[in-house]
């Protein structure tokens, strides 16, 4: 696996911010797994730390050809930004004053995983 890519450095990101407070207000802050443990459509949420994993393992693995781990990146990535989007939208204002560093990770993660695959952005070698 090559750890120098910016889509495994952005997958692991999406991960990790999936355990990271999203959502807190004073007294309680809930993060993305105790979101999506809520149940109901919130459940669709455990696809995003799936999809980010299966990132990882096909750069480990090569289990997909180089055209069909791009569309994978490009679903990882753009799941994330649809949901806060639609949040953005539902809550309008007060979404900034209850998101937590878990969501703007996930949200810089996802931006950066997508400009990475389309080639926009690359680490130095």
């Amino acid at each position: 696996m090559n750890i120098k890519k910016i889509e495994n450095i952005c997958a692991a990101a999406l991960i990790v911010a999936f355990f990271l407070p999203w959502i807190s207000m004073g007294f309680m802050s809930l993060s993305g797994y105790n979101i999506a443990t809520l149940g109901g459509a919130a459940t669709l949420m455990f696809v995003m730390p799936l999809l980010a994993i299966t990132v990882l393992a096909n750069d480990s693995m090569n289990f997909l050809d180089a055209d069909k781990s791009k569309y994978l990146t490009y679903a990882t990535a753009g799941i994330p930004i649809i949901y806060i989007i639609g949040r953005l939208i539902d809550l309008g204002g007060d979404f900034f004053s209850a998101a937590s560093i878990g969501i703007y990770l996930t949200l810089i993660a996802s931006i950066a995983m997508i400009l990475g695959a389309l080639g926009k952005i690359k680490l130095p070698e």
